[in-house]
């Protein structure tokens, strides 16, 4: 059988091979777990707005974005050349995000659908915390074989309607979505959630943890990001990832950190915000298809409000 393995990074490329499961490796990486998603049935725009936001925050030059985008597209579009198509997504928001936008893409394509199988965990014998498939080595993801299972239609439905409330201009529909059919995305989903600005702070989750990890002293960005990693329910971003997050809080016109020497640390208006004596304020912004402000997150009553 020819088969392709489809993965939302390049951390397995040489592992599976290693491990026993032979077939080409075919990356679907774009982060949709950060940044704006645009509500478009035009892939070429989609592509487009997405490379205009990953090169501005992750200061990269555009065109070599927008082809790598334009790339992993056309590499989907070859997947009916191949036998059998195996998803590897694990249980976080950066996997399950990009999970709904494939088989959303995927559902379109029902010659294919007979082909696919996937394989989805959410913990691994051993491993604590278990934070992804990248972190198991050869011998360990031998273990998986036989564990991949066929799509079911209910899947691609449930993965259409939360690709359909992420995109959306409001978050009241993912808030919402039924996880049920996806046993993994209800917590992703709500994990994601908390990047809007809380009631209680106007912080975000992850923006208040990059303050928490300073609040005893200066420390570089690997020690804030492995706080980070430490304080998050559920980690999705990777330390890349991070960095649009603590340029927020350090370039805005009244910074929460300071960035010195390599070092990050609180402002007294971050030492304020902390205290509960300040509210961060939180300008332009997309999380998902929403543009902030707009919107918060309620923690005592675990749903977005309106500002």
């Amino acid at each position: 059988m020819r088969t392709a393995h489809v993965r939302c990074g390049d951390d397995l490329r040489e592992t599976l091979v290693a491990a026993g499961f032979p077939g080409d490796f075919v990356p679907f990486t774009d982060p949709v777990s950060q940044g704006p998603v645009p509500r478009t049935a035009d892939p070429a725009e989609f592509d487009a707005v997405r490379a205009d936001w990953l090169a501005s925050a992750y200061d990269l030059d555009r065109a070599p974005v927008f082809e790598r985008l334009s790339r992993e597209r056309a590499g989907l579009d070859a997947l009916d050349a191949y036998d059998r198509v195996v998803l590897w997504f694990e249980h976080d928001w950066f996997d399950q995000a990009i999970l709904i936008r494939l088989l959303t893409v995927l559902a379109r394509r029902p010659a294919l659908h007979e082909r696919l199988r996937l394989l989805s965990i959410g913990a691994f014998p051993g491993e604590d915390p278990f934070i992804g498939f990248g972190q198991l080595s050869a011998s360990q993801l031998a273990t998986l074989a036989g564990r991949e299972r066929p799509v079911a239609p209910d899947q691609f439905a449930a993965a259409e309607r939360a690709w359909a409330a992420l995109s959306a201009p409001d978050p009241v529909a993912l808030a919402g979505i039924d996880g049920d059919a996806l046993p993994y995305l209800r917590r992703a989903v709500a994990r994601h959630l908390a990047e809007l600005p809380w009631t209680t702070d106007g912080l975000s989750l992850s923006e208040r943890l990059c303050l928490r990890a300073v609040s005893a002293g200066p420390l570089p960005f690997p020690a804030v990001f492995q706080a980070h990693q430490d304080g998050d329910p559920l980690p999705y971003l990777g330390d890349v990832m991070l960095l649009p997050v603590l340029r927020r809080l350090h370039e805005a016109e009244r910074p929460a950190l300071a960035s010195r020497g390599g070092q990050y640390q609180l402002t007294a208006y971050g030492q304020r915000i902390l205290h509960g004596d300040a509210t961060w304020q939180t300008f332009p912004r997309w999380v998902g298809g929403v543009l902030l402000p707009g919107w918060r997150w309620d923690p005592a009553a675990s749903r977005p409000v309106p500002d």
